[in-house]
């Protein structure tokens, strides 16, 4: 299975990273986190721990792209 990583900003400033399966599920996460240390989200290593705040926040329209 093929997943991505990206960065999201939380409406609070704050930035994680997600991974996500093709299909937009979430599968980890990781944050906050300071992207202009590691450009590369694939450098982080997400965790399940804040799966359901992140799909909680995104649900709620909490959670935007971020690009640093």
């Amino acid at each position: 299975m093929s997943t991505v990583k990206g960065f999201w900003q939380h409406e609070n400033g704050k930035i994680y990273v997600i991974e996500s399966d093709s299909f937009g599920k979430i599968i980890a996460g990781v944050g906050p986190v300071n992207p202009h240390k590691q450009y590369d989200p694939e450098q982080y290593e997400c965790k399940q721990v804040i799966v359901d705040w992140l799909e909680q926040a995104l649900s709620q329209n909490k959670l935007h792209r971020y690009k640093p």
